[in-house]
């Protein structure tokens, strides 16, 4: 398998691969334990692919995290 030249500076962690399944192209993120795959929407650019689905799944993250502050500040 070939390494993947495509590197975002702004998303350190991450590692991205784009890939072709039954004719539609995909991009899978890999970082801090997960992966993620999602296909490119028409009229996408890779970059803007990879930005949306690491930026939807940071939200997904921080959203957790306050979850559980507020739920650990409750108890208390």
């Amino acid at each position: 398998m070939y390494r993947n030249p495509f590197y975002l500076g702004w998303n350190k962690g991450w590692s991205f691969l784009f890939f072709l399944e039954g004719g539609i192209a995909k991009i899978e993120a890999k970082g801090f334990g997960i992966s993620i795959t999602t296909k490119i929407e028409k009229g996408e650019s890779p970059f803007e692919s990879a930005d949306r689905l690491v930026s939807k799944e940071q939200r997904i993250r921080k959203s957790r995290y306050y979850s559980w502050v507020r739920s650990i500040n409750e108890k208390q």
